[in-house]
């Protein structure tokens, strides 16, 4: 499995972190690749969204997690999608915590540079139909969520409605009438599914 080193820059991190120097973000599914954070500022802000979880009552019943992720002696599994963020120690699988709006946010940025393959996928596809001219150019700046897909979106496969995948937003140049489709990708099967037109 690929380690990707990343060093990513957040707002509102004033202080180094001490206590770790790294920590790894594995995804559960192959097709994505193992993250290793060793930048101070961004470690503090993932212990910080440890330590800032509202614990959940009630007894677990959690499908299989979608990361996992070391922290020092510190296991976690990690549930994530555009709104919501929940974890789970490992020593602990009884209990799970719900993360800020402000961590899910954060955390979504950090994964997202994981999504290279999901990116170049939806890229490639808006150049072959020929609207990649609204788009700037750096396709790797896109923005990457987990979406269900509904009767919005364009399909190229009718059997997706209602099943959940994930959703390629490119930026936009300046001034252009018509924005960028948003592209929506399988990333088991590395193809894109559908898309939504630019208005």
């Amino acid at each position: 499995m690929v380690l990707i080193l990343i060093s990513v820059s957040l707002v509102g991190c004033q202080k180094n972190s001490e206590s770790l120097e790294k920590i790894t973000i594995e995804p559960m599914e192959s097709h994505f690749e193992t993250l290793v954070i060793e930048d101070a500022e961004t470690i503090e802000m993932m212990e910080e969204a440890v330590s800032n979880s509202e614990k959940q009552p009630g007894i677990v019943n959690m499908e299989d997690p979608e990361f996992k992720i070391e922290m020092g002696e510190e296991t976690y599994f990690l549930w994530i999608d555009e709104k919501s963020g929940t974890f789970m120690n490992a020593k602990d699988t009884h209990t799970i915590y719900s993360l800020s709006v402000s961590s899910i946010k954060q955390i979504n940025n950090i994964i997202s540079y994981n999504y290279s393959k999901i990116k170049e996928i939806a890229w490639n596809f808006l150049e072959e139909r020929g609207w990649s001219d609204s788009a700037k150019e750096e396709w790797k700046s896109a923005a990457v969520t987990k979406i269900i897909v509904n009767k919005d979106y364009e399909l190229l496969d009718k059997d997706y409605k209602g099943k959940e995948v994930f959703s390629v937003l490119f930026e936009d140049k300046e001034n252009i009438v018509v924005s960028t489709p948003i592209i929506l990708v399988d990333a088991e099967k590395n193809n894109v599914i559908g898309y939504m037109p630019g208005e």
